[in-house]
């Protein structure tokens, strides 16, 4: 076979199933997404007392929640307005 008529199958075979190529990898995500959604009810339910304070007990150790003085972490003004008067 010539190396031209290798091409011309080639694109056409590119040509005829690109749309194929697409499509059943969306497919296949949104059928995933769609199953797991409906197999999982408890992922949507509210968090039991003892999972929900261990959640607010870490979040306290990281400093996120707490006194504005005793925060670890600049509030988001300050982070701007110390980034301008830098680049000035």
């Amino acid at each position: 076979m010539p190396q031209s008529e290798e091409n011309d199958i080639m694109k056409k075979t590119i040509s005829m199933y690109w749309p194929l190529a697409v499509f059943v990898p969306f497919a296949a995500a949104a059928y995933m997404y769609v199953s797991s959604e409906s197999a999982s009810p408890v992922s949507q339910s509210p968090l039991g007392a003892s999972q929900l304070t261990a959640e607010l007990a870490r979040t306290v150790s990281y400093g996120l929640v707490g006194d504005d003085s005793a925060a670890p972490v600049k509030p988001m003004r300050a982070v701007t307005s110390v980034q301008a008067s830098e680049a000035s």
